[in-house]
Formats: structure tokens, C-alpha cells, sequence
């Protein structure tokens, strides 16, 4: 598919703001281009980071996966230990308190020797009594908890299951039914309730993997927070991750601040948590936020800077352009002169470009001077001198005289011929300019055929057919008479029945159209040329073709002049000149005809 350039380029912007225009557009679209790279890179960047942080967060919810595994491997523990469940057992059915408490501290001992450091307190919920408890901090758990705990228990039948223990040290509890294993009867004796320290589990797995704390971790059951606790209101809660959100990364505005967040999962066999770990993004991407606002400065300044050279440098090109175009200005409108301000020589194309024109110019100047006017100046002192060889007033009186003679003699064919003859010398030997109206010019051509219809009355025939409205249009003077003379001398001569000439001319598209049409013979089409190269010698009046051909050309341009056809037994010569009514000098229409 073809593109219009105009589409994108003004058409008529002057040539310094057209290149001004493309080198913008060039350097924006440079721009966009880098700034498309750079975000690229960015992006890149971004995803490498994301996949160095999965990896760790991998290793992080496998460390805190572990501990919670741990946690619930001594649930399990507790419920099916021997010593316990008789102790439980005995705890709930014996009714002296003696005994109970033996079966409580002989609990203790099970409970003491599973402990680990990650669990705040372990508790055993008998189905009758209080609870037993051992750990760092026994203190016993809201009534609320503790029911819930129980019907969480109950659900689970016999497997673990976790939820918040409702404390601002956000531990959680971990909860699982005792069910008596003797006889395999299944039956549920107590419940074990483990207060785990998440905090700990999280801060230590978190030091392994991460190191140096730069970050913020959250840890989700489905819609509820269980790390870090609501209390800690320096550290970012981030909002509740959907499904589709696991195992991806983004960058999010929280609380006013940017984070680099990326979400996986912790899973045990009876957990799946929602892990979020935040990193501040001003301190993760500093160096790439730096540099890419380096970056984009150095494209606006390089912008600018191309822009200002550009205008510098297409203004200096301006110049030389501009001059180039006055002087072609000059040029057209016949002014050959040197153009007038001086200018630095310059070496550049434009500078080679300007001297070639003037050295040009000059040389065409000289060729105007040396040949076109020299030729002028010889015709017009030809013209002179034949002028002073005939004295006008002399012959135009001797005319008279015989003409009065004629008169009183009775000669009135005689008379008719003088006056004729004297008009048409009068007419030819004028000073007036080389154009004349065409209605001037039959009139000159009447006085012609006067003579000859005199002189061959009985074999000459001429028929006028002008239109009335190309009269007042101008034609070279003396430039159909010759033709008439030229036909009548082939006309009479070829033919012995007698010369029949019409004479014509009319407007056809803006031209004057002249033609001449004689009866009785042929003519090459190529007579000119031929007459000029002295091929074919003239009879009589042939130097007044090449003459006449000569002069439209000087007038109106080498485009312009004479034509020859042969007919059905006749001959035609005829010229188009462009229609004028107003009189121009040679050099004018010349340049009409060449544009």
C-alpha cells in the first residue's frame, strides 16, 4: 500500500520548518523507542526480582510449613500417648482427689516431654475438671476460645486444626481431639490445645532465609489475620490475597507507601494459609528508579540539544536555499544581472550549487550578448541602411506623381496599381513596431491582391475568409502577404487553368490560426529545413518563407512557426501564434511560450 507523505508532512511548511518537523519527529520517536527499552528492562528487572523472592519465599514457607508440622506431629503426640490417655482417663472417671491429682502430674510429665520452644503452652481439656496446663505462660483462654476450640476439635474428628487464640501476642492454637485407643473405641476422653508462639516461627524462619529484616511478611486464613498481630501498628497489613493472586507478584501503593508484594501459600496436611511478603519499593528499586530518571533527562536534553543543532544547521541551509530560489526568481524574470548581496564562498553542496548557478547565469548572459542581441543590432542597422538607400519621401512622391498622370490619361488600371503599390511600401517601410493588428495586416494584403487581380484578372481567384473577431488580435507584420506572393508565383506557375487561393485565419484555443490554400500543387512538409540547410533552391520569394518562420520564432520561441500540408490536389501554409491584443516585447512572450 502506497503512503501519502502529506499525511504526516504539512505540504506547504517552508522547507527550514519541514526539516525542523522531521528531525522532531525522528528524535521523539527515538525517544519513545529508548523509553519502551528502558521500561523493558525495568520489567525485566522486576521479574528477576520476583523470581529470586519466590525462591526465597519457597524456602520461608517451607522453614514456618516445618515448625507448624512440628506443632501439629506433637498434637498427635499428646492424643495418643499411653501414659496420658490412661491419666485422662482416669482424670474424668475417678471421683477421689487424690488420685486425680497423680493422673494430673503423671499428664504434666507427657506434656513436659514433648515441649519445644516454638510452644507457648500446652493445655489438656478433660471431659469433666479443669484444664491441665503446662508452659511459660498458663494463663487460661477466653471462655469464647476455648468453646470454639472444642467445636473446631469436634469437626476435625481426631485431626488437627488451627486458629487464632484471640491474644495481642498473636499466638495461635493448634487443636485436636484425644479419642481412646484401647479396644479401638475411638472415644473422645479431652481435647489438647497447643498455644504456638507464630511470631517466633516466622521471625526465625524469616532471619534464616531473608536476613536483615527489610521487609514486611503477612500470613492469611482465608479472610483472617493471623500474622503479624493487629496491635503492631508499625508493621503493613496488606490486603486479603484472592486465589488468583497465589504465586504472583505486583507492585502496590499501601498506607501511602510503594511495595514490591508477592503472594504463595503455606500448606501442612491440615492447613493452607495465604503468605504475603512485602518489600519496600523505594529501597528494592532505588538504583532503577535513579537511573531511570537519569536516563529520561539525558533523552530530554539529547531531544533539545538535536532540535537546537538542527535549527542551526537547516537555518544556514535556509539561507543558501532561499538565495538559490531569488536568483532563479531573478532568472525568470529577465534579470541577468549579478545578484547583489555578496556571499561567503562555501564549499558545501548548496555553496557549489549557488557559484554553478551564477557562473551559469553569466554564461548565459554572454550567450544573450554575443548572439541574440549582436544578431538584433545587425538586423536593425540591415534595416537602417536600407531605409537610407530608399528615400521614403522620394518614392512615396514619384508614386503620386505617376499616379496623377494615370488619372488624367485615362489609365485608371495604371492608377489602381500605383496607389496599391504605394500603400503596400508605405505600409512595409513604417517604423512602426513588428506587430500589427490583423486587421491591419488585410489591409496591407489588399493592397497586394489589388496588383495582382490587375495583373492576372482572367487566372486569379482569392477568397478572404477572416473572422470578425480575430482583428483585433496581433500578428507579425508583413507576415501573410509573402505567403499570398508565394502561392500565386507555385500557383500560376503549375497550374494553367488558372490559381484559386483562399486565405484564412480565426481563434482556436487561445491561438491565432493563419493559413493560406493554394490550388494546383505540392510541397514537401519539410521545405524549411530544407530551404536552410541550401538543399533545395529557392524560386523567387523561397528566402521569405525561412524569413517569415524566422521572425515568429524570434517573437513568440522556437516552438512557434511556419507549417506545410498538402491536400487533395492543393497546398497549405499556415502558423498558430498565441492571441494578444496588447503589444509585448520578444523577450516576454518568449518566456510565455517556454512556460
Amino acid at each position: 500500500m502506497k503512503i501519502n507523505p502529506s499525511l504526516f508532512l504539512p505540504k506547504n511548511l517552508p522547507l527550514k520548518y519541514k526539516l525542523i518537523y522531521v528531525t522532531l519527529v525522528v528524535a521523539l520517536v527515538m525517544s519513545v523507542v529508548s523509553i519502551m527499552g528502558l521500561q523493558k528492562v525495568v520489567n525485566n528487572s522486576n521479574k528477576l526480582i520476583y523470581e529470586q523472592t519466590a525462591n526465597s519465599m519457597g524456602y520461608l514457607s517451607k522453614e514456618i510449613s516445618n515448625s507448624l508440622n512440628s506443632i501439629e506431629d506433637a498434637s498427635l503426640s499428646f492424643a495418643v500417648n499411653r501414659s496420658l490417655q490412661k491419666n485422662l482417663e482416669i482424670f474424668n472417671e475417678s471421683p477421689y482427689s487424690n488420685i486425680r491429682t497423680n493422673s494430673q502430674k503423671e499428664i504434666l510429665k507427657v506434656l513436659y516431654a514433648y515441649f519445644n520452644t516454638d510452644i507457648i503452652s500446652a493445655s489438656i481439656l478433660p471431659i469433666s475438671g479443669d484444664r491441665i496446663v503446662w508452659g511459660q505462660n498458663s494463663s487460661p483462654e477466653a471462655p469464647e476460645i476455648t468453646a470454639a476450640a472444642k467445636k473446631l476439635a469436634a469437626q476435625k474428628k481426631g485431626s488437627p486444626g488451627w486458629m487464632s487464640a484471640g491474644r495481642e501476642d498473636g499466638s495461635i492454637l493448634c487443636v485436636r481431639q484425644i479419642r481412646k485407643i484401647q479396644s479401638l473405641s475411638l472415644e473422645t476422653i479431652g481435647v489438647v490445645l497447643i498455644r504456638v508462639n507464630l511470631s517466633r516461627i516466622v521471625g526465625e524462619a524469616a532471619q534464616k532465609v531473608m536476613g536483615t529484616p527489610s521487609y514486611t511478611i503477612n500470613i492469611h486464613d482465608v479472610n483472617m489475620l493471623l500474622y503479624p498481630p493487629k496491635s503492631t501498628e508499625s508493621v503493613t497489613i496488606f490486603p486479603v490475597p484472592l486465589k488468583k493472586e497465589i504465586n504472583t507478584y505486583s507492585i502496590q501503593k499501601i498506607s501511602g507507601n510503594m511495595f514490591f508484594v508477592s503472594r504463595m501459600v503455606i500448606t501442612t496436611p491440615s492447613l493452607h494459609w495465604a503468605l504475603t511478603l512485602g518489600v519496600p519499593y523505594d529501597e528494592l528499586f532505588y538504583s532503577i528508579k535513579a537511573t531511570r530518571a537519569a536516563y529520561i533527562i539525558r533523552i530530554f536534553i539529547a531531544v533539545i540539544l538535536t532540535v537546537l543543532l538542527s535549527g542551526i544547521l537547516f537555518r544556514e541551509i535556509n539561507v543558501q536555499f532561499n538565495r538559490l530560489l531569488e536568483k532563479m526568481k531573478r532568472v525568470r524574470s529577465g534579470n541577468l544581472e549579478p545578484y547583489p548581496v555578496p556571499q561567503e564562498v562555501r564549499q558545501d553542496e548548496l555553496g557549489r550549487l549557488n557559484q554553478y548557478f551564477d557562473q551559469m547565469t553569466a554564461d548565459f548572459k554572454k550567450v544573450i550578448e554575443d548572439n541574440y542581441v549582436k544578431e538584433l543590432l545587425l538586423t536593425q542597422t540591415q534595416l537602417k541602411s536600407l531605409e537610407q538607400q530608399i528615400n521614403p519621401h522620394f518614392l512615396y512622391n514619384s508614386l503620386e506623381t505617376v499616379h496623377w498622370f494615370a488619372n488624367r490619361s485615362g489609365e485608371k488600371n495604371i492608377s489602381a496599381i500605383v496607389q496599391a503599390l504605394g500603400k503596400l511600401l508605405r505600409s512595409g517601410l513604417s517604423e512602426k513596431q513588428d506587430l500589427i493588428s490583423l486587421e491591419e495586416e488585410i489591409k496591407v494584403l489588399e493592397n497586394y491582391l489589388l496588383i495582382q487581380k490587375i495583373r492576372f484578372s482572367d487566372t486569379l481567384s482569392v477568397s478572404l475568409e477572416i473572422a470578425k473577431e480575430a482583428l483585433p488580435y496581433l500578428i507579425p507584420k508583413m507576415s501573410i502577404q509573402p505567403l499570398v506572393e508565394n502561392a500565386v508565383i507555385y500557383g500560376l506557375e503549375e497550374n494553367i487553368d488558372g490559381c484559386r487561393i483562399v486565405i484564412r485565419a480565426g481563434l482556436k484555443n487561445n491561438l491565432l490560426h493563419v493559413e493560406v490554400e493554394n490550388n494546383g500543387s505540392e510541397i514537401n512538409e519539410d521545405i524549411l529545413q530544407l530551404l536552410k540547410e541550401h538543399k533545395v533552391i529557392a524560386k523567387r520569394n523561397g528566402v521569405g518563407l525561412t524569413n517569415i518562420d524566422s521572425r515568429i520564432k524570434l517573437l513568440f520561441g522556437d516552438s512557434w512557426g511556419l507549417r506545410f500540408k498538402s491536400a487533395q490536389n492543393s497546398v497549405v501554409v499556415f502558423f498558430d501564434i498565441p492571441a494578444r491584443t496588447e503589444h509585448f516585447t520578444s523577450g516576454t512572450i518568449c518566456r510565455e511560450a517556454r512556460n
